[in-house]
């Protein structure tokens, strides 16, 4: 009976199989054959910044008291994998992008990097004292709540100058932006503020804010730019942008609140959606033309 020493192929051959990994778990498995694919894998692993493509969504559970271990759960295979992540020590995981974690530290400064944690690599953006109001909104808001949304034009390096990282931040809920290396976040001017989700869809930021839908212009005069009108809504509806088979989608989330004889604890519960496109129509202002878009629920 033949026997294979797996510990005994080429490093160049076991890179090449390490590099055609696309799935999270298969990489953290990889390291676990034997002490050399350990090794190979954790020096590959740290030059990692492409995008893992998992094959369903993967929850990242944090560590309990026994074990200072996170957990990579895959609901696809309904397993969880042990992940050692040293950089989340004293920071906040506020958001996710493509297999990226955007942390915030709890002290002073109030650091903010991408965090990849399969490869530990970890790019540092501005720190959250450089928006352009943090001073009085870090007395006013838990860390953990001040940046709600976090979104990226594309995959964080030191080397890719077009990365954009565009958030929504603070209890007034602004749209902010800063690429790696940036000392500072820059702020959209806006009339409005609340803004509730972000999306980069076909090389552009949109939010959608309280009566409409914005483009986020960040050129030499960093603004916004109203994109559609929305309807009027109610109380207990939530709005965010999707995009599906290649379309830019407004999602209304319908909930009923809970628990209401006892303000200390208020529960929602959701009732339904309803989705709606951007339609197309020219309306006149001053005497001429002006394209616009409103968001149309007949679809």
């Amino acid at each position: 009976m033949s026997y294979t020493d797996w510990s005994k192929l080429p490093k160049e051959l076991i890179e090449l199989i390490f590099d055609e990994l696309q799935h999270a778990g298969d990489i953290i498995r990889f390291g676990t054959v034997c002490r050399f694919w350990g090794l190979v894998a954790l020096e590959a692993r740290q030059q990692v910044f492409k995008p893992l493509r998992p094959l369903s969504p993967m929850l990242l559970l944090p560590p309990n008291k026994d074990d200072e271990a996170h957990k990579l759960y895959d609901f696809f295979k309904k397993k969880a994998y042990k992940l050692q992540i040293p950089a989340m020590r004293d920071k906040w995981c506020c958001n996710s992008w493509n297999g990226w974690l955007i942390t915030i530290n709890h002290t002073f400064p109030y650091e903010i990097c991408c965090l990849n944690p399969i490869s530990g690599v970890q790019i540092d953006l501005p720190p959250a004292i450089t928006f352009e109001d943090s001073p009085p909104d870090l007395d006013e808001t838990p860390i953990e709540a001040f940046l709600n949304k976090v979104v990226l034009s594309s995959t964080p390096s030191p080397s890719n100058a077009n990365c954009v990282i565009m958030v929504i931040h603070s209890n007034y809920n602004k749209l902010a932006f800063c690429k790696p290396g940036d000392k500072r976040w820059i702020t959209l001017k806006s009339e409005d503020i609340q803004y509730k989700d972000l999306l980069y869809y076909k090389d552009n930021f949109y939010a959608v804010g309280r009566s409409k839908v914005v483009q986020c212009d960040i050129g030499d005069d960093p603004r916004v730019i109203p994109f559609a009108l929305l309807p009027k809504m109610g109380y207990y509806q939530y709005r965010y942008l999707v995009e599906s088979s290649d379309c830019l989608l407004y999602v209304l989330r319908y909930m009923d609140l809970k628990d209401q004889e006892d303000p200390l604890k208020l529960r929602y519960e959701t009732t339904g959606f309803k989705w709606g496109l951007p339609s197309y129509y020219v309306r006149k202002v001053f005497g001429t033309q002006k394209p616009n878009y409103v968001i149309d629920f007949n679809v």
